[in-house]
């Protein structure tokens, strides 16, 4: 399927040709196209997406708007008519529509602050199903004053890149620290450096630190000394304190005892699946028991508990994913986030081109089940080559909200960020824009160039 536009933005067009037609492609030979999309103006903008016989046409009047609520527009109806186009072409309907971006709940708020009625918008201009649209409703609600900015604040977020194996569906730039072990400690005395120099900056400007996120990686793939040499820095109190230990063969009594002594208030405890067949297939190098077992010790330091399944694992049945939501259910952890898997570039899935199925039936069992548990939607992203289409949803006990994820997830929260790969994040409320300050990737970059990725985050937020 090749795609032809005259639209000024053909990238957000084709991400919506790629939802029917995967290995879709752009032209810039009208010629050859199989599907046009042509926008006019004669003062409304208008689009007409046509397939041999087939057509679509849509029509805003921008008069009333503004340059940023111009381009807005210019886009969604643009999408909106190529996707009428394609649902008509191949016979079906995606569950968010023409929505491709990442974040469906910021859409709706900012469609609400402008006036419009957004849950209408949603269903009867972009296509969202009833089902998707009532989850953002369920999500705002959950989320509440959780998701206000507070100006003059920052979260902190300190980036592990070490794992103890590579997980197939894995495309993050962390590496096995059984081969990397050389470079941990040099590591580890790079990352305090940065941490305690961050702190020391948001002091001096006057930057509140609300909560702190140790996150990877696998942080708890360090040993209990390094975790207590890192933890040692931060040296006050945040509002929440998260650690995502992920791997249950990576923790012990003796890292939950450091964090315990720092004053962590919650942990993760990853099973991804409850299937011995699946971990063992995916690269998890720890089995059923041990999610049990560790889940256990972490409860019993009185810690809040994050746990994390995917749905469409390899080799995972629609019955064998059931299993796994109704064992972490059994467990009762205060936040379970539900994932569909994306094959992203990098994966060793992604290269083995693995197709995964029964994936939308899966995302409906676990939100019938957790919903039906007393477990509330919080917080929601989606993401290139997800599965169906789908999303990734957080779910949490009543009160039990992760802050940080809400203060990412929805954009609303700075992010001073330490270690490989981190990616500091100043956000401009009135400009609508997010500046960006990313580190090396690699660890050993990270290490001889440490200072110069300093300098350029404090420069992001010292403007």
């Amino acid at each position: 399927m090749k795609l032809y536009t005259n639209f000024c933005y053909p990238t957000e067009i084709h991400d919506v040709v790629k939802l029917f037609f995967p290995q879709s492609e752009l032209t810039d030979d009208p010629s050859c196209c199989d599907v046009s999309l042509r926008e006019s103006f004669d003062g409304s903008y208008r689009y007409v997406a046509a397939s041999g016989e087939l057509r679509s046409e849509r029509t805003v009047d921008v008069e009333n708007a503004d340059e940023l609520q111009t381009v807005r527009l210019r886009k969604r109806y643009a999408k909106v008519a190529i996707y009428d186009l394609m649902t008509e072409l191949c016979g079906k309907t995606m569950p968010w529509g023409s929505l491709t971006g990442i974040r469906p709940t910021k859409l709706a708020e900012r469609l609400q602050a402008e006036g419009a009625d957004w849950r209408k918008e949603f269903t009867d201009l972009l296509g969202v199903s009833e089902e998707k649209t009532q989850l953002i409703a369920d999500i705002l609600r959950t989320q509440g004053d959780l998701r206000r900015r507070k100006n003059g604040c920052a979260d902190l977020y300190i980036g592990i890149p070490f794992c103890v194996s590579r997980c197939s569906y894995c495309s993050f730039t962390s590496g096995e620290i059984g081969k990397l072990g050389k470079y941990v400690q040099p590591y580890v005395d790079a990352l305090k450096g940065e941490i305690r120099a961050t702190l020391r900056f948001a002091k001096e400007k006057g930057i509140r630190i609300n909560n702190v996120y140790f996150g990877g990686g696998t942080p708890t793939s360090l040993s209990a000394e390094q975790l207590d040499e890192l933890m040692d820095c931060i040296d006050f109190s945040p509002a929440e304190y998260t650690v995502e230990a992920g791997r249950p063969d990576t923790l012990d009594k003796d890292k939950l005892d450091v964090m315990f002594k720092h004053g962590v208030g919650r942990v993760s405890v990853n099973p991804q699946t409850f299937n011995q067949s699946v971990l063992d297939v995916i690269g998890r190098k720890h089995t059923v028991a041990d999610i049990y077992d560790k889940y256990a010790l972490v409860k019993s330091y009185g810690f809040d508990v994050n746990m994390d399944l995917i749905a469409g694992l390899p080799t995972e049945s629609y019955e064998m994913f059931c299993h796994s939501v109704n064992e972490t259910v059994r467990l009762q952890p205060d936040n379970i986030t539900v994932h569909t898997l994306a094959l992203k570039h990098g994966s060793a899935l992604k290269e083995q081109s693995y197709g995964a199925s029964d994936v939308s039936a899966m995302v409906d069992y676990s939100r019938g089940k957790l919903y039906s548990d007393g477990y509330l939607p919080y917080y929601l992203y989606r993401q290139k080559y997800m599965a169906d289409n789908l999303e990734n949803v957080g779910y949490c006990k009543s009160g039990k909200q992760c802050l940080y994820n809400i203060g990412i997830m929805e954009e609303v929260s700075d992010i001073l960020a330490c270690g490989a790969n981190a990616i500091s994040k100043r956000i401009i409320p009135s400009e609508n824009r997010i500046e960006r300050a990313a580190n090396a990737k690699d660890v050993i970059t990270y290490i001889e160039r440490n200072d110069d990725y300093v300098s350029k985050k404090f420069q992001l937020f010292d403007r």
